[in-house]
């Protein structure tokens, strides 16, 4: 049933403000505007509310009326007392916000509240009242505000600066841009023009990206607050900013970047002089060194101590062969990104069954072994292969006891093959396994010969043919474990 226009109490005053005939209408009217409306008399007692109000609160009309209003909604009380105030006294109060509690069905809300005095022949008849709910557009104000805020982390996250700007003039920078660029704030830099932190020789560059819209990262040189000059990665990208298209900017400090640039240069060319300085400048002196001890050796006629010296310096000047070749393999390893192989078919029982002969011949003394099984095709180099089966046989021979057998095995896979030499009277400690392979490490009891880079590089040999060279020891003895894949990694 459609309410009347006004509720009248027992003796309280009512609005004459239009004939009675008017009053269904008038009553539509405020019931249509959406707005919680209240008619309060001269103590601020409603004396008509409308539906909406009525909804907002929890509350039915029927409650609102004859009670002050401060007592209605006493949650409210605090913040709303100083409003009635201002409209008693004669102030027209616009938008005032509200937070609070109307009524326990009503919870937490948000809200703008209007108050206009009501005269009658100058005299003040009342107030009017009218709320408007905005708690939906407070949460999604709040809601937006705290995806702005996780944007706005995730972009400092991202990156190690950011800023918009309008055809160069800054608009908003984060915080850490303007660390980066030397100053206390972002307000700092808002106003200005970008160029001012760009080094003059870059400024061309710069301002002609952001002509063109350039959307891929280019580098420029940055100059700091303090004069410092910081080598930066840009990444530009239009965005909606404020109703209009703005250009947001990525920033990324690539000094640690540029610095490893410049150090792998250096790293590349001290790696062509060491290779140069081994590779041909020590090798020279060395030949003629060893083709004089050669002619020496064969022309003959030389007595006994001359002899042993000529020997002598025919077995140093191999050993410093030895040494020039496991420098080489040590750069090339390091420096270079790992061995060159040039792989190509092999049987590899044939070339271990060479390097255990030419070991017999120069260790007729000891027993050493064979055993095969399985396929041993495979695709590797047969240089590096006999490398690094000669350098495992011979530590396993210079370490373990004259008296005891060294066994090698070969085992053909279907993934690859394995190749173990073993010795049961050799040990390594167990402490010792983890830097075995490291280079510049002498075996224990220490060796004379080598520079302690031989078990590196045949780890390292392993490695160049997609295998891998690990070490067993046990009470029981020491194996080294070869294996290796039919086909190295790239063919």
């Amino acid at each position: 049933m459609p309410q009347s226009l006004f509720h009248p109490l027992p003796g309280g005053p009512l609005f004459a403000v239009a004939p009675e005939e008017a009053w269904p209408f008038l009553g539509a009217v405020l019931n249509a505007t959406g707005c919680g409306i209240a008619l309060l008399d001269r103590e601020l007692r409603p004396v008509w509310v409308n539906g909406a109000l009525a909804a907002l609160s929890g509350m039915e009309v029927r409650a609102h009326l004859g009670r002050p209003l401060v007592d209605v909604w006493p949650k409210v009380a605090v913040s709303l007392a100083p409003l009635l105030s201002r409209a008693l006294s004669g102030e027209n109060v616009v938008e005032a916000p509200l937070t609070g509690v109307l009524s326990p069905a009503s919870g937490e809300l948000h809200l703008r509240v209007g108050l206009s005095p009501a005269h009658q022949a100058g005299v003040l008849a009342g107030v009017v009242l009218w709320l408007r709910d905005d708690t939906e557009r407070v949460r999604e104000e709040t809601r937006l505000q705290e995806r702005e805020s996780h944007m706005r982390s995730l972009a400092d996250v991202a990156c190690d600066g950011h800023f918009l700007h309008e055809n160069g003039v800054i608009l908003d920078a984060n915080r850490a841009l303007a660390h980066l660029l030397g100053h206390d704030s972002p307000r700092e830099l808002i106003g200005r023009h970008m160029v001012e932190w760009v080094a003059p020789e870059y400024r061309p560059a710069v301002m002609s990206a952001v002509a063109r819209g350039v959307e891929t990262p280019y580098e420029v040189m940055c100059v700091r607050r303090d004069g410092q000059r910081i080598p930066l990665e840009v990444l530009g990208k239009y965005v909606q900013w404020e109703g209009r298209q703005v250009r947001l900017a990525a920033i990324w400090d690539i000094s640690g970047r540029k610095a490893a640039e410049e150090r792998a240069e250096r790293t590349e060319h001290f790696r062509e002089q060491l290779l140069g300085v081994v590779g041909n400048d020590l090798r020279t002196p060395l030949q003629t060194i060893q083709m004089g001890t050669g002619a020496l050796q064969r022309l003959g006629g030389m007595e006994e101590p001359q002899q042993r010296l000529v020997g002598h310096m025919a077995q140093a000047a191999r050993r410093m062969e030895r040494m020039i070749h496991e420098l080489l393999d040590f750069t090339r390893a390091r420096l270079a990104g790992g061995l060159p192989v040039r792989p190509e078919s092999l049987m590899l029982d044939r070339l271990v069954e060479r390097v255990l002969e030419e070991r017999r011949q120069a260790h007729p003394g000891r027993t050493l072994l064979m055993e095969t099984q399985g396929d041993l095709r495979g695709h590797w180099d047969e240089t590096r292969l006999t490398q690094l089966a000669d350098t495992l046989l011979g530590s396993v021979l210079q370490h373990s006891a004259d008296t005891t057998p060294v066994l090698l095995k070969l085992v053909g896979a279907v993934g690859g093959v394995t190749l173990s030499i073993r010795n049961d009277s050799l040990t390594v400690p167990v402490e010792d396994h983890a830097t075995l392979f490291e280079p510049f490490r002498r075996g224990r009891p220490a060796s004379a010969e080598g520079l302690g880079l031989g078990l590196y590089i045949a780890r390292q040999v392993a490695v160049a043919h997609g295998g891998r060279l690990t070490v067993e020891s046990s009470q029981g003895g020491t194996r080294f474990v070869v294996w290796l894949p039919r086909e190295p990694p790239g063919r």
